[in-house]
C-alpha cells in the first residue's frame, strides 16, 4: 500500500508509521483519506499487534490542520463517511480508536490543533521533554473540533481541560505528562530505548491477551458512547457556527496570506497573536 503522506515500515508485529507531508506536516484532507485507508488495512492485519506513529520532521510531529481546508473538513459529508453528524477529523480519529492494535504516538517536536486531537485517540502517547503541544483554536475564534475538546476533558478533567483549551499556549511534554495527556515525557536520548522495550513486551503478548484487555476497556466505556458522540456533534456544530462568523474567517485568511511556513509556525501562538493585533480582533 503506497501513500503520499505516510511512510510504513514493519518490524515483526509492529508497524511504524511516519508522517511525511512537507514542508511542516500539515493535516490535509489527503492525509485524512490515507489514514482512513491505513486503518482499514490494519483492521485486516491480525499479525500486527502494535502501531507506532512518528514524524519525518524534527520540528513538527503535526503542525495543525491545513487552514485552507478547514471549511471542507466540517461541511463535506463525503469526508466523514458513515458519521453524518461529525466531521472528517473526528470520524478518522474514531476509526483509529477502534483498531484492534495497540496504538502509540511518539512525539518529538510540535503537535498542535488537529494533530494533537488525532493522537488523543491513540492508546498511548509518549513525548520528548522538548516537545510542544497546543490547541491554538480559541485564539483563532473557534474550538478544537476534531475531538479535542471532548477527549481533553475526559483525560485531564474539567479544570485542566479549560486551561489547556482556552490558554491556547504551547505546553511542554513534561506539563502534559503531569496533566495525564502524555504517558511519559522523556529525554531525546531516552525515548527510543523506552519504546523499544515497551514494544518488545507488547509484541510478546498473544493476540488473545491483547483482545481480552480491549474487551474489558470497551465494556467499561460503552455506557459513555451516546454522550461521547453527542459531544462530538456539539463540537462540530460549534465549529460550523464559528466558520460563519467574521473573526475566524479574517484571522484564518490573514494566516493564509502570511503562509503556513516554518518561520510562522515555530511559535504559532505568537503568530496568531500578531495576526489578531494587526486586524484589531
Amino acid at each position: 500500500m503506497n501513500f503520499e503522506t505516510l511512510k510504513l515500515r514493519e518490524d515483526g508485529g509492529v508497524l511504524h508509521v511516519t508522517l511525511d507531508n512537507p514542508p511542516i506536516n500539515l493535516i490535509t484532507i489527503k492525509m485524512i483519506q490515507e489514514l482512513f485507508q491505513l486503518s482499514g488495512m490494519l483492521m485486516q492485519r491480525a499479525d500486527i499487534k502494535a502501531v507506532v506513529m512518528d514524524s519525518a520532521d524534527p520540528d513538527f510531529f503535526i503542525a495543525h490542520f491545513d487552514i485552507g481546508e478547514l471549511e471542507k473538513s466540517a461541511t463535506d459529508p463525503s469526508s466523514a463517511g458513515r458519521y453524518p453528524d461529525i466531521n472528517a477529523l473526528q470520524a478518522m480519529a474514531l476509526n483509529w480508536q477502534a483498531l484492534p492494535q495497540v496504538t502509540i504516538a511518539k512525539v518529538d517536536g510540535r503537535v498542535r490543533g488537529g494533530g494533537f486531537e488525532f493522537i488523543l485517540a491513540f492508546d498511548m502517547r509518549f513525548a520528548t521533554r522538548r516537545s510542544l503541544l497546543c490547541f491554538p483554536e480559541a485564539s483563532g475564534y473557534f474550538l478544537a473540533a476534531g475531538g479535542g475538546t471532548t477527549r481533553t476533558t475526559i483525560m485531564a478533567g474539567h479544570a485542566r481541560a479549560l486551561e489547556i483549551l482556552l490558554s491556547a499556549r504551547d505546553f511542554s511534554g513534561e506539563e502534559m505528562e503531569r496533566y495525564g495527556i502524555i504517558n511519559r515525557a522523556l529525554g531525546e536520548d531516552e525515548i527510543d530505548a523506552y519504546l523499544d522495550d515497551l514494544l518488545g513486551r507488547i509484541n510478546a503478548r498473544t493476540r488473545d491477551v491483547i483482545a481480552m484487555h480491549r474487551a474489558v476497556q470497551g465494556r467499561l466505556t460503552a455506557p459513555m458512547a451516546d454522550h461521547f458522540f453527542a459531544a462530538l456533534a456539539a463540537e462540530n456544530d460549534a465549529f460550523r457556527e464559528a466558520l460563519a462568523q467574521g473573526k475566524l474567517q479574517a484571522s484564518a485568511g490573514r494566516h493564509l496570506q502570511l503562509g503556513q511556513n516554518r518561520e510562522n509556525e515555530l511559535d504559532l501562538p505568537a503568530t496568531i497573536a500578531r495576526i489578531n493585533a494587526d486586524l484589531s480582533l
